[in-house]
C-alpha cells in the first residue's frame, strides 16, 4: 500500500526581525567572549521600529556596559545591524540612527552558585536537546530545510554582489519549500514559496523575474543532480505571493531573540528540545549540547554505512554535571551507543573544551546558520567545530 505526503519547512535571511535580534544577541556575547572567554551572559534583543531594546543577565570581569565602555557596545551593535543590510535610511530600521536601549544586570548568584559549584561546571538549565543529520544532503540537512536556506541565502546574497550600494532588495525575507513523498521517499518539489522585501523600484513581475531568470536558474546550477530533478513540472512557484513588499524588517514586524528556533535547527524534521541558542554563553546546555548532539549525530552516521538519518535526544538538570538521559537512534528505529562517546564527553565544560566554544564567534552562527556548514579556522578561531567528524 502506497503512502504519500507533502512535507513542509521554511528558512528566513538574516535580515529577518527576529535573526536580527538573534545576530545582535550574539554580536554582544562575542563581545564579552573576546575579552572574557568565561563570562556569563544571557542577552535577548527585541528590535521595532528604529529602536533596538537590549535586557538580560551578565556577569563578567569586562564590563561593557559602564558609561566609559558603553560607546563600544553601541557601535557593536550598529556594525551587527549595517553588517545585516540596513544601511540605508529609507529602510527605516538603520544602523546609524537606530535608539539603542539597554536593561542588564547580573547573573542571579543562584544560578552562578549551582553552576560553578565545586570548580566543576553543572548544565546551566535544566533541558532537552536534539540532534540530527542525514545523507539525503551534502550537509548532512534534511531536504526541505536544505532547499529553503538555499533559495533564500542565494537571494539575500544578492543584496550585496549584483545590488551592492543600491536599494532594490531588502534584507527581510522568508522561503519555504514542499516536498512531494512517495513511499518514504522525495518524489519531487511540490511548491517553492519566497517572499522577498523590496524598494518600489522593482516591481512585482520583475521580481518574479529576477527568480524564475536567475535565482531559481543559479540554484540549480549549484545543488546536486538527485535535488535538482526534483523540480518538475509539478512544481508550483509562489513568489511574493501576497503582493509588493516594501516595508519590512522591524518597522514591520517586531523582532526578538530566540523565536526562530525552527529554523535554527533542522526544520519540521526533526523534534526540538524548545531552548534559543543566540545571545547565551556556552554555559548554557540550550546552546552548547545541541552543538554536541549535532556532532554526535554526524559522527554516528558516517560510521553506520546503513543509516541514513540519526537523530540524539540529550537531557539535563541544572547543577548538574552528567545528563538525565541520552539517545541515539535511526530513522528505523534502531538504537546505537554513544560509539566512542563517554558520560563523561557530555560534560557542559568537556563540551566547551571539545567544540573549543569560548570563543568569539557566535555572530556568524546566528547569521549563516547554526549547523550544514563546513568547519574552518580564522584568526586562530575554529568556527562550527561541531561539523567537524574528524574531532
Amino acid at each position: 500500500m502506497s503512502h504519500s505526503y507533502v512535507w513542509t519547512s521554511e528558512y528566513v535571511s538574516p535580515g529577518h526581525p527576529d535573526k536580527v535580534a538573534d545576530q545582535i544577541s550574539d554580536s554582544i556575547l562575542d563581545l564579552y567572549l573576546q575579552h572574557d572567554p568565561d563570562a556569563r551572559v544571557a542577552c535577548e534583543t527585541m528590535v521595532k521600529g528604529n529602536s533596538v531594546y537590549i535586557a538580560g543577565e551578565i556577569t563578567s570581569k569586562a564590563d561593557f556596559l559602564a558609561e566609559s565602555d558603553f560607546e563600544l557596545t553601541k557601535k557593536t551593535i550598529r556594525n551587527t545591524i549595517s553588517s545585516i543590510g540596513y544601511v540605508h535610511p529609507e529602510f527605516g530600521f538603520h544602523s546609524e540612527s537606530c535608539s539603542i536601549h539597554l536593561n542588564i544586570s547580573a547573573q542571579s548568584p543562584e544560578i552562578n552558585r549551582n553552576v560553578d559549584k565545586n570548580h566543576s561546571l553543572g548544565a546551566g538549565d535544566q533541558g532537552i536537546m536534539f540532534g540530527f543529520a542525514t545523507n539525503d544532503t551534502p550537509t548532512k540537512m534534511p531536504l526541505a530545510i536544505y532547499l529553503a536556506k538555499e533559495i533564500v541565502q542565494y537571494a539575500y546574497g544578492l543584496i550585496f554582489t549584483d545590488f551592492a550600494g543600491k536599494d532594490i532588495l531588502r534584507p527581510d525575507m522568508k522561503s519555504q519549500i514542499s516536498l512531494q513523498y512517495n513511499n518514504g521517499n522525495a518524489a519531487y518539489i511540490d511548491s517553492v514559496v519566497l517572499s522577498c522585501c523590496h524598494s518600489q523600484s522593482l516591481s512585482l513581475k520583475q521580481l518574479q523575474e529576477l527568480f524564475h531568470d536567475k535565482i531559481l536558474n543559479d540554484i540549480k546550477s549549484i545543488i546536486p543532480e538527485h535535488i535538482r530533478s526534483l523540480f518538475t513540472k509539478e512544481t508550483k512557484y509562489y513568489i511574493n505571493p501576497a503582493g509588493e513588499w516594501n516595508i519590512g524588517g522591524p518597522v514591520s514586524d517586531c523582532g526578538l531573540t530566540g523565536r526562530k528556533i525552527v529554523v535554527d535547527q533542522y526544520g519540521a524534521d526533526c523534534e526540538i528540545g524548545g531552548g534559543a541558542f543566540s545571545g547565551k554563553d556556552p554555559s548554557k546546555v540550550d546552546k552548547s549540547a545541541a552543538y554536541m548532539a549535532r556532532h554526535i549525530a554526524l559522527k554516528t552516521l558516517a560510521e553506520h554505512e546503513h543509516a541514513n538519518s540519526i537523530k540524539v535526544q540529550l537531557a539535563y538538570a541544572i547543577g548538574q554535571e552528567f545528563p538525565v538521559s541520552y539517545r541515539v537512534y535511526d530513522s528505523q528505529g534502531t538504537e546505537y551507543s554513544l560509539g566512542s562517546f563517554t558520560l563523561q564527553n557530555l560534560q557542559p565544560a568537556a563540551i566547551i573544551e571539545r567544540l573549543q566554544l569560548q570563543k568569539p564567534m557566535y555572530y556568524l552562527t546566528s547569521h549563516n546558520g547554526h549547523f550544514g556548514n563546513t568547519s574552518f579556522i580564522k584568526n586562530g578561531i575554529k568556527y562550527y567545530s561541531w561539523e567537524d567528524i574528524t574531532e
